[in-house]
């Protein structure tokens, strides 16, 4: 086998090699696109105890199209505000702008006014050769594996190919290379058959690298690459703020296109992680590129630089209401049955399970990650099995803790808070986790005690409903909070001729009357530390029962989770949903903290058979009783848990425009879940099951 730097042509094929380790494929000159199975692996795993990162630093425009190649997206991160157009030109029509300090996600990359000619695009896996040159690619190769019969010392049927000049010119029986045609040339023969080397034969990627050489013409050198000005970036739907054109696309047509040369290259498989992105932001806009754009360099205008000096607008694409933008593809799994094998994962995921000690001790209901793979975890009595009445229906009482899991070194296991109140929500953010547990809101700084920042909020312990989630985008803290009373069970709303306020319904019937509950509420975070007072919050949405998991995506949109009624007859709508709320398209006034300006959901007017045209539809109705608990984003995509009908945990997928849900694995109850680090998704159930999900194996 050879040795060679991260650098060269074999290596580019990383991905191929990881896909082909996992899933078993053979790597050849027609191989399939390793990610049309199921989701794309891990660059560099998974591996047992999530050692190695999903994600990687890029550096520059060939460590782009290696990453792109091996089936995962680029991320970057704008410099300045770039014109979005709908092809790779200058000249093209211009949709919108993509604002500085953005975090785009890279689909593809193509030179300058040539969309049918990319240098590398996700999905196309490696049906377009990377650059590749005999000198930093071939020749170290070779050197490995065939120096002993064809090198300098022996010329073995007189051929050498540790020179560039004396493998061109041939054996004794003429040439062994046909630039352009590998299939015509000898020495692709004789490596594609295995014939040679006669040390062994070269594994599939190595006998890659040499047909995709000869293909591209055998050239001594790498063709140079062009300057990132004159490369174009396909980038995600959601990753720019769309202005009036008259380009006459169908947006669901858009393919939207910005200059290579307004953003940093950032990382692979995975958005960048903050120590990422402050270490691109101290590189400055000035070293965008060597110089000022050349050729189809995008320029900026002056009131668009004069924006990006002074920070920009709001980092964040705008949300189009009743959108997601998820673009992961089904997996085709079948409807979930009673039928289906019990914590088996589909889908080209593999399951594992973490401390099982806690199984039948405890029960799981929140997680969180540090950076740095610490797993936080809020234990509460099992909810299966014997069960203490008192304890599962005492939201206050003090059985629960609080512990810290090292989940990389699987090697400490430890708590940090006890004698605590039901814990229903967990998130980190720079170097404090904030914690969500009955009717307060709380932190903890890295290696200090609890504080809390703000108590008062909805709790009913007979049905078990706290404040539940808590997540954090864009310096506001944001906490799913749970209502207090059924609203169908409780008896049905009646609502007289429909006319009555959805603020009303909202605040004095749902939720009991506590202006915290039965809504998404949102403070500024930083004020919310000084502060600690609980007036800081203020609604940002409406129209909910008991919203329980939430978590916030790398655009900074909010996903939430709605535990509908109970009982309820099917022809209603109970409010079992997964929703999206994007805060960057809340009207000024409820940005302001004017409550009857935020979205509404539909909760109860809907139970009661209202209908209102303003109401903001769910992302996915979900079944009367599912009863949707935690979620996270993870893989491009969001998932989530069910512990009511069909329980299990579930993935969104786009099928045609038409967002649908497939369980991926069958389990119950699942409580809580998070991605890791590196990517993977955990969950936590009831029953003190730790469970580990990971794509990329056991396909």
């Amino acid at each position: 086998m050879s040795t060679f730097s991260p650098r060269t042509g074999l290596f580019a094929l990383l991905g191929w090699m990881v896909v082909g380790l996992l899933a078993g494929c053979v790597v050849g000159p027609t191989a399939p696109n390793p990610a049309a199975a199921g989701p794309p692996p891990p660059l560099a795993g998974p591996e047992a105890l999530g050692r190695l990162s999903a994600a990687r630093p890029v550096d520059d425009l060939l460590d782009a199209m290696i990453c792109l190649a091996s089936g995962q997206p680029v991320y970057g991160l704008m410099q300045g505000n770039g014109n979005v157009r709908t092809g790779p030109s200058q000249e093209s029509c211009r949709v919108g702008r993509a604002p500085a300090d953005t975090v785009i996600r890279v689909e593809g990359l193509f030179p300058e006014g040539q969309a049918d000619r990319p240098l590398a695009r996700l999905g196309a896996g490696l049906d377009t050769p990377l650059p590749i040159g005999y000198q930093e690619d071939i020749r170290p190769l070779f050197q490995a594996t065939c120096q002993a019969c064809h090198g300098p010392d022996v010329q073995n049927a007189g051929l050498q190919v540790t020179e560039y000049s004396a493998l061109m010119a041939g054996s004794e029986r003429g040439p062994v290379i046909q630039p352009g045609d590998p299939e015509a040339s000898l020495l692709w023969q004789m490596v594609h058959s295995g014939a040679m080397p006669l040390i062994g034969e070269l594994s599939p990627e190595q006998k890659r690298l040499v047909y995709d050489w000869i293909l591209l013409g055998a050239p001594e050198q790498r063709p140079e690459l062009p300057s990132p000005s004159a490369v174009w970036a396909l980038i995600g739907p959601l990753d720019f703020q769309p202005t009036d054109n008259n380009c006459g696309v169908d947006p669901a047509e858009l393919q939207p296109f910005v200059n290579a040369g307004l953003f940093w290259l950032a990382s692979c498989a995975a958005p960048p992680d903050l120590e990422r992105l402050a270490e691109l932001r101290d590189r400055g806009p000035a070293a965008l590129s060597p110089g000022p754009p050349q050729g189809g360099g995008e320029a900026q205008d002056p009131a668009e630089e004069a924006m990006a000096l002074s920070g920009g607008p709001n980092p964040r694409p705008a949300q189009i209401p009743g959108t997601a933008g998820i673009q992961v593809a089904p997996l085709g799994l079948p409807a979930p049955s009673d039928g289906d094998p019990w914590m088996v994962p589909q889908g080209g995921f593999c399951l594992e399970q973490r401390r099982p000690q806690l199984a039948g001790q405890w029960g799981i209901t929140s997680l969180a990650f540090a950076p740095d793979g610490r797993l936080f975890i809020g234990l509460d009595g099992p909810s299966t099995g014997q069960v203490d009445p008192n304890v599962l229906f005492d939201a206050f009482h003090p059985s629960r803790a609080l512990a810290v899991y090292q989940s990389v070194q699987d090697d400490s296991f430890y708590t940090i808070l006890e004698n605590s109140s039901r814990i229903t929500g967990l998130v980190w953010h720079q170097g404090v986790l904030y914690v969500s547990r009955a009717g307060e809101i709380g932190a903890i700084p890295d290696g200090g005690s609890y504080q809390v920042l703000a108590q008062g909020f909805a709790v009913n312990g007979r049905i078990f409903h706290a404040n539940n989630g808590v997540a954090i985008a864009d310096g506001w803290l944001y906490v799913s909070a749970g209502g207090i009373r059924d609203g169908y069970s409780d008896g049905v709303i009646a609502v007289g001729d429909g006319d009555l306020p959805a603020e009303t319904l909202a605040v004095n019937i749902a939720a009991g009357g506590n202006p915290y509950g039965a809504r998404i509420v949102r403070a500024p975070l930083e004020r919310l530390r000084s502060e600690r007072r609980i007036e800081l919050f203020q609604t940002a949405a409406r129209g909910v029962r008991n919203p329980y998991g939430i978590t916030a995506d790398p655009y900074g949109r909010i996903w939430f989770t709605d535990n509908g009624a109970t009982n309820v007859p099917g022809e209603y709508t109970a409010g079992d949903e997964v929703n999206l709320l994007d805060p960057r398209i809340l009207p000024p006034a409820a940005v302001a903290g004017d409550e009857n300006a935020t979205p509404f959901y539909g909760f109860p007017l809907e139970l009661a058979g209202v209908r209102k045209d303003w109401y903001t539809q769910p992302v996915l109705t979900l079944e009367n009783s599912t009863a949707p608990t935690g979620i996270t984003w993870a893989y491009d995509t969001i998932f989530f848990a069910l512990y009511g009908r069909n329980p299990g945990l579930y993935r969104l997928a786009n099928a045609g425009g038409t967002l649908v849900a497939e369980r991926v694995l069958y389990g119950w109850p699942i409580q809580a879940v998070a991605t890791a680090p590196d990517g993977a998704i955990w969950f936590g159930t009831g029953d003190g099951g730790l469970y580990r999900l990971a794509a990329g194996c056991g396909r």
